[in-house]
């Protein structure tokens, strides 16, 4: 038997850190599919999740790891095909927090601080929390002495714990649904420690998609290929290390359309002007 024809794909991600643990651990994944799937897939990074949509579209990336608010502007511009998921959990939660230290507290505290932001199409790191401060009565525009977008998670809690902003918007988690906060991105990052000072959920995950053109045979080889890395003792914690869970769940969650909605409608009255 002849073996299966080799494809070459590009996987197109945000750039969350300047580490190289992620990098190795994609490099190790890749080479793992490639020995077992036939399977070649150059990792190419983009600096914000803008420019990592616009490279879906624009057929620069094959595959995708696209965060929730970056699907939603794609819409019928990819083809799901699910979501890694950590602990069987498929959404997580936004969160305002601040230092330990600090005396900011409840979200009325806020008023005068300066406000450090993932990203402009971050989910739990600026979208969410503005949608929802602003659904409180509180308008972030009037509130924040100032606002400054630092391009990941790591780094906004980064420039937290240096001073340079008051609070920093990023994702959180729980033990269960409705349960208090008990980790966030904050957990991965020794010596900083923070205060929630507000929360909100659910947030559906990222999205592991292809380009709406890629041909169907590829479309299945990749899915296949993603069940199979999954699903093996080898590669399994490869897939935890580079995407932050290690099970396939295949289908969307019905929270996009809620986001999206959400988005859309905060967008035409301004609020990310």
């Amino acid at each position: 038997m002849s073996e299966p024809k080799r494809v070459h794909l590009v996987f197109g991600l945000v750039e969350t850190s300047p580490r190289s643990e992620t990098g190795a651990a994609f490099g190790e994944l890749a080479t793992w599919i490639r020995e077992h799937d036939a399977l070649e897939i150059e990792r190419r990074s983009w600096p914000t999740y803008r420019a990592l949509a616009e490279s879906v579209r624009a057929g620069e990336s094959d595959i995708a790891w696209l965060p929730p608010v970056a699907y939603a502007w794609l819409a019928e511009g990819v083809t799901p095909l699910g979501c890694i998921a950590r602990g069987n959990a498929t959404t997580y939660s936004a969160a305002i927090v601040a230092l330990e230290e600090s005396n900011l507290r409840v979200p009325a505290d806020l008023v005068g601080a300066r406000a450090g932001w993932v990203d402009p199409w971050s989910a739990a790191g600026y979208v969410v929390p503005r949608i929802e401060l602003a659904r409180a009565g509180i308008d972030p525009a009037a509130t924040f002495a100032s606002e400054k977008f630092y391009g990941s998670h790591r780094e906004a809690l980064l420039a937290l714990s240096r001073g340079e902003c008051d609070v920093a918007g990023t994702f959180a988690r729980s033990a269960e649904a409705g349960a208090e906060v008990t980790e966030g991105a904050w957990s991965e990052l020794e010596g900083v420690h923070v205060r929630v000072v507000a929360t909100w959920g659910s947030i559906p995950s990222d999205v592991l998609a292809v380009r709406r053109n890629l041909p169907p045979a590829d479309y299945e080889r990749v899915l296949a290929a993603l069940k199979h890395a999954c699903g093996d003792p080898v590669a399994r914690p490869l897939v935890r290390a580079v995407f932050g869970g290690d099970d396939l769940h295949e289908g969307i969650d019905p929270g996009h359309d809620v986001l999206r909605q959400a988005f859309e409608s905060a967008t035409a009255k301004g609020l990310f002007d």
